[in-house]
């Protein structure tokens, strides 16, 4: 093998690498669950920590908008439970390509609604 073919492998596994580490140090997670008459969203990043900002975004079973509201300081964000005949997919964007979601079927719903 060439020397120079070495190091051009070398230096493409390197910006492979680099280039992996800020999606990996940005991933975000969103949960989400009913309590009583709300649903209420958690989003989290890496080491337990929370994003400050960030729209979330509800969805019905059909994909229509319902509702869309921020992000509270501590990461959380809820809503009322209301027209979840068909379920929610609960988006959350935080900016810079970072999103995640959440869907919470109409099974899910209704056991959550049971157990309390």
């Amino acid at each position: 093998m060439r020397p120079l073919s070495i190091v051009f492998g070398i230096s493409l596994l390197v910006l492979i690498l680099i280039g992996s580490i800020p999606s990996i140090a940005h991933q975000l997670s969103v949960f989400a669950w009913v309590e009583g008459n709300s649903v209420l969203v958690e989003a989290c990043l890496p080491k337990g920590k929370h994003p400050k900002l960030g729209d979330v975004l509800v969805y019905d079973g059909e994909d229509q908008l319902l509702l869309k509201t921020r992000l509270l300081p501590d990461g959380t964000s809820s809503f009322p439970l209301e027209n979840w005949e068909t379920g929610f997919r609960i988006v959350l964007d935080i900016g810079h390509g970072h999103r995640a979601y959440w869907i919470l079927t109409p099974y899910d719903i209704q056991q959550q609604r049971d157990g309390q």
